[in-house]
């Protein structure tokens, strides 16, 4: 009986031996950091080889120290109460913690620990990956994604939102304004005799013409005011919350910037340009997209009739459009179906 009871003994001896080494095999070959803590006093009692390399800092400047006492996690703010609640609740996950290297540099990693028994001896296992490039991919991903939001909602030429997207916004400002009871302001411009400009100085003389308004537009408005391409040589510009007098108001210095723009083109400085410009307004000059461009449109024309070069208002109008309503109460307004042609 005591031989069996010995060789029992040296049976679970060794077996007890050999887990231990595939263990110690396994911890020293993982390809994620791996730290061991105790439970009651938060030291670190081991760490494997690959979160030697991953941070840079040499073991002995792990062992025996709290996890936030180590540089890697010390000097990095976002870290320090997170690590100081691991002792408490010992479990803890991060999908995305910032932990910064020895030679200073900053990496993202993903962050989990787990508590088992050693025996007697409660121990924290703490798994770190570092995922910095994972999160460099998605954060290049998402900012191309916004790239190519913005490339299709905006003008290549002059950089100002096209057409669609003008739409799109206005039935929604229209929306807006009609709800909390605001005015909403339309500027509609184009370039005069753009065609003799572009018949005599050429295409590339014309683009450039464009462009340069395009910038001039973009710089001259508020955030919230939408300036587009409207088709050709012709743009409008939505003031949400604007009255008929401050449309007006920037109308007048868009035409005035707009004749002291100089272009030099291969050398050539180009004659400056003006602008015939008509202004309207929600809900004086109508209570749909369509009306209230149309209504634009109309004094755009004015203006040109009148001597071009000038800023001409829409016509009130008592007998506005009825608001087509769809079936969950909102209004929808067809617009029109081509651009109105400059001149």
């Amino acid at each position: 009986m005591k031989s069996a009871s010995k060789t029992t003994g040296a049976l679970l001896k060794q077996s007890l031996i050999e887990s231990e080494l595939r263990y110690r095999r396994l911890f020293e070959a993982a390809q994620d950091g791996i730290l061991i803590l105790n439970a009651q006093t938060g030291a670190i009692s081991d760490v494997n080889p690959f979160l030697v390399r991953m941070l840079g800092f040499s073991r002995e400047e792990f062992i025996q120290k709290k996890l936030w006492e180590v540089g890697a996690f010390r000097d990095v703010e976002a870290s320090q109460d997170a690590f100081k609640a691991l002792q408490e609740n010992e479990y803890i996950r991060y999908e995305d913690l910032p932990l910064k290297t020895k030679d200073g540099r900053l990496i993202q990693v993903e962050f989990v620990s787990n508590v088992y028994l050693v025996g007697a001896e409660k121990v924290i296992q703490c798994n770190i990956r570092d995922i910095t490039d994972r999160v460099q991919a998605q954060e290049a991903l998402l900012k191309n994604e916004a790239l190519l939001l913005e490339q299709s909602v905006r003008d290549h030429l002059t950089g100002l939102f096209n057409r669609r997207y003008l739409e799109e916004t206005l039935e929604r400002e229209i929306l807006r304004s009609s709800r909390v009871q605001l005015t909403l302001g339309i500027i509609m411009l184009d370039v005069d005799d753009f065609k003799h400009f572009n018949d005599t100085y050429g295409h590339a003389a014309g683009d450039e013409i464009l462009h340069q308004l395009g910038q001039m537009l973009l710089t001259h408005f508020r955030r919230e005011d939408v300036p587009s391409r409207y088709g050709g040589d012709e743009f409008t510009i939505v003031l949400p919350g604007a009255s008929l007098e401050i449309t007006q108001e920037r109308a007048e210095q868009i035409r005035e910037i707009a004749g002291r723009i100089q272009i030099q083109l291969e050398g050539q400085t180009l004659p400056s340009v003006t602008l015939s410009l008509g202004v309207a307004t929600f809900p004086e000059n109508g209570s749909t997209s369509s009306a209230i461009l149309r209504a634009a449109d109309d004094a755009l024309y004015r203006a040109k009739d009148q001597g071009r070069d000038r800023v001409v208002a829409a016509d009130k109008i008592s007998n506005q459009e009825p608001v087509a309503q769809e079936p969950n109460g909102f209004s929808k307004a067809a617009m029109p179906s081509s651009p109105p042609s400059g001149g």
